[in-house]
């Protein structure tokens, strides 16, 4: 046992290379094939893919039962599942709205929104570290912090707020 813990010989090796180009060509290719999409912000189900693709190829590159074939049908279920789960999102704003998450106020109203901080579990050091990163040193020049359905922040001051038409579909927008 010993012995070959180190090194147990050249197979599995080349054998890893081997597979690593041909897994690596091939998601390259579906990727061109599913579009520009997959390169958007990411929302849930974007984070659960390419969890599950990165397990997949891992998986493949490793176990010596799985074929070059039966890793990229799999990589490509994957793929095939994200895709029907985007064109679903275009064609159904029901099925949108259980798949996105709503964007919701964390700030609004010249006042923390203390609820959403709560259930959402973001703290107020948090609001205030985004804030600091875009330069903002006052809670005064804040118009509106909204948490988006892919869990960044975005900081909307009071010098830039405008009409506000962009928060509308934010839960409980007073316009």
């Amino acid at each position: 046992m010993l012995d070959t813990l180190l090194f147990d010989g050249w197979t599995s090796p080349v054998r890893i290379v081997v597979m690593s180009i041909l897994i690596y060509g091939y998601l390259i290719f579906i990727m061109r094939l599913a579009g520009k999409r997959n390169l958007l912000q990411y929302n849930m189900f974007d984070v659960i893919i390419s969890v599950a693709y990165g397990s997949t190829i891992a998986t493949i590159l490793l176990t010596e039962k799985i074929s070059f074939i039966e890793g990229a049908f799999s990589l490509g279920m994957l793929t095939l599942l994200q895709l029907f789960i985007a064109v679903m999102e275009m064609k159904s704003r029901k099925f949108s709205a259980i798949i996105n998450p709503t964007p919701t106020f964390l700030y609004y109203e010249e006042e923390f929104c203390e609820e959403v901080l709560e259930k959402e579990r973001v703290l107020k050091s948090e609001i205030r570290n985004a804030l600091r990163q875009q330069g903002i040193g006052s809670m005064e020049k804040v118009e509106a912090i909204v948490l988006e359905g892919n869990g960044k922040i975005s900081i909307i001051t009071k010098s830039e707020a405008g009409s506000m038409d962009t928060l509308v579909d934010v839960k409980d927008f007073k316009q």
